[in-house]
């Protein structure tokens, strides 16, 4: 089994990246929690402003269920629409500044650890390393830290090696 691969990364795939983050971050329960807890803060916060400005109870819980969904609303919205609306700027500015990410790099996998080498620079990562990996249709993404991810992108790799890396992944 071929486990190497040779890609350049586009600005589609830190599209994809970004957005596979996003989504696969705003599932996670520590997420959720935060979010749950802004949510009640925002609540208590407009029942507190319109109780102390005089509103009888009875005519306050006629208004918050419509509040209880504008809050999640703008809550959901800014916690995904921000950073899926700023990175295709972010993503063009990266790819003018940033000539690294422009150039080939080569994958390899093992057992073990993913390696990957580019023009003056070489890593290898343990897989007990990373903290978290997500995949979706169109890229694995390896996740050294909250922030701080490699991606593979699966147009780089045939089936048998989305498999074969499925299956060394499966197995940790």
């Amino acid at each position: 089994m071929n486990r190497k691969a040779t890609f350049t990364l586009d600005q589609l795939d830190l599209r994809r990246a970004v957005r596979l983050h996003a989504f696969s971050g705003i599932r996670e329960k520590r997420t959720i929690i935060r979010l749950a807890v802004l949510w009640l803060i925002a609540m208590a916060a407009f029942v507190g402003f319109f109780s102390a400005a005089g509103m009888p109870w009875p005519e306050l819980r006629g208004h918050l269920w419509p509040f209880a969904l504008v809050i999640i609303a703008t809550i959901l919205g800014a916690s995904l629409g921000i950073p899926l609306a700023l990175s295709p700027l972010v993503i063009r500015r990266r790819f003018k500044q940033d000539k690294l990410v422009r150039k080939p790099v080569s994958a390899g996998w093992d057992e073990e650890a993913y390696e990957a080498e580019q023009p003056g620079v070489h890593n290898r990562i343990a897989w007990r390393d990373y903290m978290k990996i997500r995949e979706d249709r169109h890229l694995f993404l390896l996740f050294i830290s909250d922030y701080s991810y490699q991606i593979l992108p699966k147009r780089a790799l045939t089936q048998e090696q989305i498999a074969d890396l499925q299956r060394v992944l499966a197995a940790l």
